[in-house]
């Protein structure tokens, strides 16, 4: 993972994830990391800072899909590193790490699962989004890997593809968050959303 320095950054506002598959399946439509540019903000203070990071992601899918039969996509992350310290400002740990993915483009969700990783997660599906939340918490200096997740839908109609990406349009709708917690300044909530928000996966419905 690379980072920007930045005010949050130097407050110890650095959270890591990434997500990629874990199934390889026959014919992936993308089998390449996808790099993902993540616009974030943070609250010190009462104050907002903005900082930006970027992260790879790798998404597998079956290349083509019938119409009505079932599509897994599977998201795997890389490793990530927490610092130990930014800036003078000790990092103690990350914590409720959340990302939000919503129902892949033309089809139907059925269900989702985490699996593998270095850190414990859980998956949950809520209002059309599938959500990974890894309550950490993660300790400064160490590094880790999210669990990977698969969505498993439905194909929808043929001619429109389904496509798989992040959720998450601005710091008020976001597809990550997570808590920082710093030495001297205590729980920072962070908000960030992809800019731009790349496409991960394409599954062709025929």
């Amino acid at each position: 993972m690379r980072t920007t320095a930045s005010v949050l950054l130097r407050s110890g506002v650095v959270a890591p994830i990434a997500l990629a598959s874990v199934f390889c399946l026959a014919s992936p439509a993308s089998a390449a990391p996808v790099s993902v540019n993540w616009s974030c903000q943070g609250t010190i203070f009462g104050i907002g800072q903005t900082s930006s990071m970027t992260t790879s992601v790798t998404g597998t899918a079956p290349g083509s899909a019938a119409t009505g039969s079932a599509v897994a996509i599977t998201l795997t992350p890389g490793s990530s590193s927490v610092p130990s310290s930014a800036s003078g400002f000790s990092v103690t740990n990350i914590s409720n790490l959340k990302m939000t993915f919503p129902t892949p483009a033309n089809s139907t969700i059925v269900s989702a699962t985490a699996s593998g990783g270095t850190v414990a997660g859980t998956v949950a599906t809520s209002g059309g989004n599938v959500v990974l939340t890894v309550p950490g918490p993660i300790a400064g200096g160490t590094s880790f890997t999210p669990p990977a997740v698969t969505i498993n839908v439905t194909a929808g109609s043929p001619g429109t593809p389904i496509t798989s990406k992040y959720a998450g349009t601005s710091y008020a709708n976001p597809g990550m968050t997570m808590t920082t917690k710093v030495a001297f300044v205590g729980n920072v909530a962070t908000a960030c959303y992809p800019n731009p928000s790349p496409t991960l996966t394409t599954t062709t419905v025929v």
